[in-house]
């Protein structure tokens, strides 16, 4: 039969561990809710309790440990690092991944065409779709999607156009929409 004052000691032991630790800590080094640490307790209300912080090395009085702008508990639920603002080194913070670009954080290379999610951003590429890759001499990806050639008058908006830079690439013209004024001239002789 157990000894019911067990526990006792095994607290005893643990207080003497407080001194020099967390008291979180201590409690989970001595063997978690039998030494009473309560994980039901969220100081810092990220969803997870402050003696799996303890475990997982993350402060239980900051719901972003590594500041990358996902709580902790949606990192443990992602399988993302909640001590590494970028668990995947692409160089885009994890929470810019899942909450703007709708990126994988765990994958360097989202959409898997060769290029990490950074550069794809960095050169207004899609990093979702592997179809869409950065131009070589750097034009962006700007077509909204809801273009339609309405005719070539005056006003009109022109049909989907490839062009070729001065990089010798193929470019879509409606990837240049809302940025640059095509000036297309023609001369009969």
């Amino acid at each position: 039969m157990k000894n019911r004052f067990s526990w006792l000691r095994a607290s005893a032991r643990c207080l003497l561990l407080a001194s020099s630790l967390v008291l979180a800590t201590a409690f989970m080094a001595c063997g978690g809710d039998e030494a009473g640490c309560d994980d039901t307790i969220d100081d810092d209300k990220d969803g997870i309790g402050n003696c799996t912080e303890a475990t997982l090395g993350t402060d239980p009085a900051d719901d972003d440990s590594d500041d990358d702008g996902l709580l902790d508990g949606k990192e443990v639920e992602l399988e993302t690092d909640p001590l590494v603002d970028d668990t995947d080194a692409d160089g885009l913070l994890d929470g810019q991944e899942v909450d703007e670009l709708e990126t994988d954080p765990l994958l360097a290379d989202t959409d898997g065409d060769g290029m990490d999610d950074k550069t794809e951003v960095d050169c207004v590429s899609s990093p979702t779709d592997p179809k869409e890759l950065c131009y070589a001499c750097g034009w962006p990806h700007n077509d909204p999607g809801t273009l339609k050639s309405t005719g070539s008058d005056i006003g009109d908006v022109a049909a989907n156009v490839q062009l070729v830079d001065q990089c010798g690439e193929p470019v879509d013209l409606w990837d240049l929409a809302g940025e640059y004024h095509i000036l297309y001239m023609t001369a009969a002789w």
